[in-house]
């Protein structure tokens, strides 16, 4: 069964965890736009699969309201929105830089803010949407030298179950995915960083350390998070709100 005629918008989608996103989507039937700052990987993308995509940065509002506004006049209002993009840093709070903290929390925090306040009026007037959340197991648990990160993703847990509340009266539900470490260009640069410096560039010991960490004996894979993300912003997740929800390969249960 498929959704024809529902329309997705998706921000971060040109690669990774976005990117299989807008594969499935399209797969199932819904009509996705998409905006990411990644133009060239972006209009590969749009052009392989027929779908609309628009250049731009979450934590510029301006931008975002041009791709919500680009989005309606094709397709109308989007049935879901998924607000996926995202950075990731390496620091301590004794090491992080304001400049840094600043990036990560005007991407992380504000850009999903703004994603939300582009796309939410039109849901709002029509009285039904809904909404997913790319936030991360460190809204469950810590990790070392990632502060910035956990801060932030963290603090779109809080954003997720504030807004289901809020929100839920008018006919739109709020969820957030909460990955484990995922096979992606993002975390493939932050691995080529660490092996530059200490492994000659190869990367495979520390994909091998952090298989490790995870009961399934691997780490997860970009489809599998948006088998998650489709299935929460479908129809047959109609009763599911406030919930935060773990694709981790079993990490956090021990």
């Amino acid at each position: 069964m498929t959704d024809a005629r529902k329309t997705l918008f998706l921000t971060g989608g040109s690669t990774g965890i976005g990117a299989a996103c807008v594969r499935k989507f399209v797969a199932m039937g819904w009509q996705v736009s998409f905006m990411d700052s990644n133009a060239e990987a972006g209009r590969s993308l749009a052009d392989e699969l027929g779908v609309l995509f628009m250049e731009g940065n979450t934590r510029s509002r301006k931008d975002l309201e041009a791709a919500v506004r680009a989005t309606q006049e094709r397709y109308g209002c989007p049935d879901s929105v998924i607000a996926n993009a995202g950075i990731h840093r390496c620091n301590t709070l004794l090491d992080i830089s304001d400049e840094e903290l600043d990036l990560m929390i005007d991407t992380n925090i504000k850009g999903t803010v703004n994603t939300l306040r582009a796309v939410l009026p039109c849901m709002v007037e029509r009285g039904r949407g809904n909404v997913v959340i790319n936030a991360s197991d460190q809204c469950f648990v810590g990790k070392p030298n990632s502060f910035g990160y956990g801060l932030t993703k963290g603090a779109l847990g809080q954003i997720t179950k504030s807004l289901a509340i809020d929100l839920g009266p008018k006919g739109i539900r709020v969820n957030a995915v909460c990955a484990g470490t995922i096979r992606t260009p993002l975390t493939e640069t932050l691995f080529q960083s660490f092996a530059d410096i200490t492994h000659g560039g190869d990367t495979s010991a520390y994909w091998k350390a952090e298989a490790g960490l995870y009961p399934l004996g691997r780490v997860g894979e970009a489809h599998e998070v948006a088998e998650l993300m489709y299935f929460l912003a479908s129809d047959a997740a109609s009763f599911m709100t406030g919930g935060l929800y773990l694709v981790d390969g079993g990490l956090t249960a021990g």
